[in-house]
C-alpha cells in the first residue's frame, strides 16, 4: 500500500515512522506547505517528499492519507482526499468550524468512503481497561464521570496551537480527548453542557487556558471536566528524567474517576496506576472494596496515555483489508458538537443544548 501524511510537524513526522514498521505500507510520500521542511523530511527520513498536493492527489496508487496539519487545514485536506478516493485518518480536532466538520463527515457519506478522526485515548491501555471494566459489567450502568487535568503551558509561545484562526480553540485542540472518553465509556448521547472560564493564567495564549465544564447525557450520567494550566513546570525539561516523572510533585494531574451502580474506577496518569472498586449493598450500609490495581514501567507510557501507534496501525490494517473505521466519523462528530456545544456555554454563561449544533 502506498500512503501519504499531508503535514510533517512532529505529529506528521511521527507518523511516518509507525508507517515504516508497518508490513502493508511499502512506499510514503508526504507534503507539506513549508518548503524547507519538506527538504528536512525528505533527508532525515529518506521519504518522497513534495510541496504539490496535487501530485498526492492525482497519484491513484495513494491509497490512504494521514491528515496531520495545521486544524484550520483539516476540512480542505480531508474532503480533497475523499473526492480523490483516499481512506483518510484526520487528526482531531475535526475542523475550526462546526460546519467544516459537517462537511467532512457528509463527503465520506457521499462516497461510502473511510474517514476517521484521531481520538487516539480510544486505542491506549490506560482508558481501554476501563471500556473493558464496563463493558464486562463490572462497573454497572455509569452514573458519573470526572476529569481533572491540570498542566503547565505547555505549548510554547509563537506556535500555532495558541491562536484561533489556526487552532480553533483549546476544547477543539486539546479537551475533545478528555470529553470524548466518557462519551465512549457511558454510551449515550449528551444533551446539555455548561461551562465557565476564568480569566487566564498564561498570559500569551490566544485561546482559554481552563475550563470548568458539566454535561449530561440521556442516560441520566453527569460528566464534568476541571482544566487548568496554572502551575508552570518547574523541571525545564531535564532530559534524563522521564516526561511524566518531570511533572509529579509540581501540582498537576490528569486523572479520571468513573462511578457505576456495581463500582468505580480511576485511571491515574502521574502515579501510573489504574483501580477499580466493587460496591457492596450490606444490610447496615453500602461499602466499597478495591478488587483490581494495576501499574505499568515509565517505558509503556506512551501504549497508555496517548497511543498513537497502535492507531495509525490499526488504520492501516483496517484500510488493507477493506474494513471500516474502527470509530465512525459521524461517532467523531458528536464529540465535535459537544466541543462547539461547551465553547458557546462558556462564551453566554448559560446551559446550552447539543439540540441548538446540529
Amino acid at each position: 500500500m502506498r500512503v501519504a501524511v499531508l503535514g510533517v510537524g512532529g505529529n506528521g513526522t511521527g507518523k511516518v515512522r509507525v508507517l515504516r514498521t508497518c508490513p502493508e505500507v511499502d512506499s510514503i510520500i508526504v507534503t507539506d506547505v513549508r518548503e524547507q521542511r519538506v527538504r528536512e523530511v525528505a533527508d532525515e527520513l529518506d521519504v518522497e517528499a513534495t510541496t504539490d498536493l496535487d501530485r498526492i492527489l492525482n497519484d491513484r496508487d495513494v491509497q490512504l492519507a494521514f491528515v496531520s496539519s495545521s486544524n484550520d487545514a483539516h476540512r480542505e485536506l480531508t474532503v480533497a482526499a475523499i473526492e480523490a478516493g483516499k481512506a483518510v485518518l484526520c487528526e482531531k480536532p475535526m475542523a475550526n468550524t462546526l460546519d467544516d466538520a459537517r462537511a467532512m463527515v457528509e463527503a465520506a457519506e457521499r462516497r461510502d468512503a473511510y474517514l476517521e478522526i484521531g481520538f487516539e485515548l480510544r486505542h491506549s491501555k490506560l482508558y481501554m481497561k476501563i471500556k473493558q471494566w464496563i463493558d464486562d459489567g463490572l462497573l454497572g450502568d455509569v452514573l458519573n464521570t470526572h476529569c481533572l487535568f491540570v498542566s503547565s503551558a505547555y505549548w510554547p509561545k509563537g506556535t500555532w496551537r495558541l491562536k484561533p484562526e489556526t487552532c480553533g480553540s483549546m476544547f477543539g485542540e486539546k479537551l475533545s480527548h478528555y470529553v470524548d472518553l466518557p462519551r465512549w465509556w457511558v454510551g449515550g448521547n449528551v444533551t446539555h453542557v455548561h461551562a465557565q472560564c476564568a480569566p487566564n493564567a498564561v498570559p500569551y495564549y490566544e485561546i482559554n487556558d481552563n475550563y470548568h465544564t458539566t454535561y449530561r447525557f440521556d442516560t441520566g450520567a453527569v460528566s464534568h471536566l476541571t482544566f487548568m494550566m496554572a502551575p508552570a513546570a518547574t523541571f525545564q525539561g531535564d532530559p534524563l528524567q522521564n516526561v511524566i516523572d518531570q511533572q509529579t510533585g509540581d501540582g498537576h494531574e490528569l486523572r479520571y474517576l468513573v462511578q457505576g451502580t456495581h463500582g468505580a474506577a480511576e485511571a491515574n496518569v502521574f502515579s501510573r496506576t489504574i483501580r477499580r472498586w466493587q460496591f457492596s449493598n450490606q444490610e447496615e450500609d453500602f461499602t466499597s472494596k478495591v478488587v483490581e490495581e494495576l501499574t505499568w514501567p515509565a517505558a509503556e507510557d506512551h501504549d497508555y496515555f496517548h497511543n498513537t501507534t497502535d492507531q495509525t496501525k490499526e488504520v492501516v490494517r483496517r484500510v488493507a483489508e477493506g474494513l471500516g473505521p474502527a470509530t465512525p466519523a459521524r461517532d467523531a462528530y458528536e464529540t465535535t458538537r459537544l466541543c462547539f456545544a461547551a465553547e458557546a456555554a462558556a462564551a453566554a454563561g448559560r446551559v446550552v443544548a447539543l439540540d441548538e449544533f446540529v
